[in-house]
C-alpha cells in the first residue's frame, strides 16, 4: 500500500475509534451541538437523499456500504429494501452499526479487504480523506467489485477552500480529525475514465454552509448507457 494511504488509514481509525465516535453517533441521530454541526447534518441528509433517488428501486439489490461508519446510510438502504453489507476500519463504529442496523452484515475491514462482488457500492463521505492518487486507486479496486455502479462523494478544490485549508495549517487547533483532501474535479473525472473500469454518469454539488461535497454516480463501462 502507498505510504499516503496507510497514513490516512491510521489517522481515520484513531479518530473514529476515539474523539470522533460520539460526534458521528450524534450526526447519525440527526443531532447537532452548534451551527457548523447542524450544517453537516443537513448536508449529509441532502447527500443521502440524492444517492437514494439516483439509485431508484433498491429492492433486493446487494449493496456494499464502504466506510459505513455507525450505519446511518445503511439504515436508509435497508429500509429501502437493499441487502446491505458494510465495512469500516473503526471497530467502535462497526459495533454501533450492528446495533443500529441488525438486518445488515458488517465487517471490520478496509476498502482493499473487499473481495465479494455487489450490485452497487456506496461511499458516503468515506473517501474524502484520500488524496487524488489514492482515491483513483481505491475506485479502480472497488470498480472490479460492482456489477452496476458506485456512488461516492469528494470535496472539490476551490479557491475558498484552499485558503481555508492554508489558514488551518497556520492555526492548528490540536484536533485529531483527519484532514479532508481537496480534489480537482475535472482532473479526477479524466483519470477515472482512463484508469478505471468506470465512467461518470452524473455529478452534483451539494452545499450546506460548512458542508460542501460533490456526489458522483459512476457506472461500469460494460453497461449500456441509460
Amino acid at each position: 500500500m502507498p505510504s499516503s494511504y496507510t497514513t490516512a488509514q491510521d489517522r481515520i481509525r484513531h479518530y473514529f475509534d476515539t474523539v470522533g465516535f460520539e460526534k458521528w453517533q450524534r450526526f447519525a441521530r440527526g443531532e447537532a451541538q452548534n451551527r457548523i454541526q447542524a450544517s453537516i447534518v443537513a448536508g449529509r441528509e441532502k447527500t443521502m437523499a440524492t444517492i437514494l433517488a439516483w439509485g431508484g428501486n433498491w429492492q433486493g439489490r446487494t449493496v456494499l456500504d464502504a466506510g459505513c461508519g455507525t450505519g446511518a446510510f445503511a439504515r436508509r438502504l435497508v429500509d429501502a429494501g437493499a441487502c446491505v453489507t458494510g465495512v469500516d476500519i473503526s471497530a467502535r463504529e462497526i459495533q454501533a452499526a450492528r446495533e443500529r442496523v441488525p438486518e445488515a452484515t458488517f465487517h471490520e475491514a478496509d476498502f482493499y479487504g473487499v473481495t465479494e462482488v455487489f450490485d452497487t457500492i456506496v461511499c458516503l463521505d468515506s473517501l474524502i480523506y484520500y488524496e487524488e492518487d489514492d482515491l483513483v486507486q481505491l475506485l479502480r479496486h472497488l470498480g472490479t467489485h460492482t456489477r452496476e455502479a458506485i456512488y461516492f462523494t469528494f470535496t472539490p478544490s476551490t479557491a475558498f477552500f484552499e485558503v481555508m485549508h492554508a489558514v488551518g495549517k497556520l492555526f492548528p487547533k490540536g484536533n485529531t480529525s483527519p484532514a479532508i483532501a481537496q480534489i480537482k474535479a475535472r482532473r479526477l473525472y479524466a483519470r477515472l475514465a482512463q484508469e478505471t473500469p468506470l465512467r461518470m454518469h452524473r455529478a452534483v454539488h451539494i452545499s450546506s454552509s460548512f458542508y460542501q461535497t460533490t456526489a458522483v454516480e459512476l457506472r461500469r463501462n460494460d453497461l449500456p448507457h441509460r
